[in-house]
């Protein structure tokens, strides 16, 4: 829409606003390849009212009154009357559940938490007077609550870290969900070998593409893959994840795709382009997305990588990369991991006077043109202690080659050792 015409719809709809008429509501009509009707949906899917009567919602962390709610999980109520809940990301959550006040007998609920980290100490009961739930050894918890008309509790998550530990990091799975089931495979070794050399994996961060056309059954593919995985897993989508437009089957498949968290010492960022732009909502609450505490790290993954010059074209809209760069120097990120571009890279972007480390990592599957592909994940080792930052990357070859066929892409990226 050219700018006359955009200053022409929004004066029609000032008028419409001062008359008796309507105004019809953004994505009344949706079309969830507009980023901003999937910031829409992923706000709808993290509140739900089950048939019980029951509220739920997930909030802030810090959160102690549930009027509110934040986009960071999926809820979906099952067939057989339980509710599903996906949490978003790894580290600190919390969910709100509130009984109906005009229900006559207390109410019974079964809830099935998903992505939630095996490690983590969940606690249950009103705000300020909360109990520990048993541990589990999966990333799946199930639990039955009983809540008195009206009574409002919280679950709440979170796990104690050493100074170092490690995230995974990659993207663009799209044709060869084969392949990256054996990327799963090493990252499952990896989990193994990392907590017994006490920097444990915490999790599994994918920055889009994680399907070729966004089916339902190609989605259902990859969920099957991640349900192997024993640690939390993080997405946010691409541009292949959002091509059937008349229904959010991302959002509904995975929950928000932008959304912080903190896990252990790092406040982690993920950003949805996957329409090659960033919804102008989630621009303005960019500072407050990532805003980290002092000492923390801040890693930021999105699936177009900021930075045209080294990646080329990707963004629907370059001064939206380039307002975000901005941001991204201005509160002095540690590292940008993106996809899109099929390939391994690392590379340095100076903004003003701060250079911003940034890694491409579209190696999750997806074809990489002519050559021998290069298969497999980042892996990012931090320190809380002395806040160093160092990566490297695990690569898992396809069917047929015995070892990794290429050598480092850099001296600041190179393989990993063996553990």
């Amino acid at each position: 829409m050219s700018g006359r015409l955009a200053l022409a719809a929004l004066a029609l709809a000032a008028a419409l606003g001062s008359s008796s008429g309507c105004v019809q509501p953004h994505c009344t009509s949706p079309d969830y390849a507009e980023a901003e009707c999937r910031v829409i949906a992923e706000n709808t899917h993290a509140r739900l009212r089950g048939s019980s009567g029951v509220e739920l919602r997930f909030q802030d962390p810090d959160a102690t009154d549930d009027r509110s709610w934040d986009a960071r999980g999926l809820l979906e109520e099952l067939a057989d009357g339980s509710i599903q809940a996906r949490v978003a990301g790894p580290g600190r959550f919390a969910l709100s559940l509130r009984a109906d006040p005009d229900a006559t007998e207390d109410v019974a609920l079964h809830l099935r938490l998903r992505n939630v980290d095996p490690r983590a100490t969940l606690e249950l009961g009103p705000a300020g007077a909360a109990t520990p739930l048993p541990a589990s050894a999966s990333t799946r918890r199930e639990l039955d609550l009983l809540l008195a008309p009206g009574e409002l509790q919280w679950i709440r998550g979170d796990r104690a870290c050493p100074p170092r530990y490690r995230l995974a990091m990659l993207g663009d799975i799209q044709t060869n969900p084969d392949q990256f089931e054996r990327i799963v495979d090493r990252l499952e070794q990896d989990v193994d070998a990392s907590a017994a050399a006490g920097t444990p994996l915490v999790a599994l961060v994918i920055v889009g593409d994680l399907t070729e056309s966004s089916r339902d059954d190609e989605l259902d593919t990859i969920h099957d893959i991640l349900s192997r995985v024993s640690i939390p897993v993080a997405v946010t989508p691409g541009n292949h994840d959002i091509y059937r437009p008349t229904r959010p089957h991302f959002n509904r498949s995975f929950g928000p795709g932008n959304h912080a968290f903190d896990v252990c010492g790092t406040h982690l960022t993920l950003l949805d382009s996957g329409s090659g732009a960033i919804a102008r909502s989630v621009q303005a609450r960019l500072p407050e997305l990532l805003h980290r505490e002092d000492g923390r790290f801040l890693i930021v993954g999105l699936h177009h990588p900021p930075f045209a010059g080294r990646t080329g074209s990707g963004w629907s809209r370059e001064d939206q990369a380039a307002a975000l760069l901005a941001e991204l120097a201005r509160d002095e990120a540690d590292l940008v991991v993106a996809g899109h571009d099929h390939s391994l890279r690392a590379f340095e972007v100076p903004v003003g006077d701060v250079v911003l480390s940034e890694v491409i990592v579209g190696t999750g599957g997806a074809y990489q043109g002519v050559g021998i592909p290069r298969y497999g994940y980042l892996r990012v080792e931090l320190d809380d202690d002395t806040h160093a930052l160092t990566r490297c990357f695990v690569e898992v070859p396809p069917v047929g080659y015995a070892e990794p066929p290429n050598e480092p892409p850099s001296q600041s990226l190179p393989h990993c050792p063996a553990q």
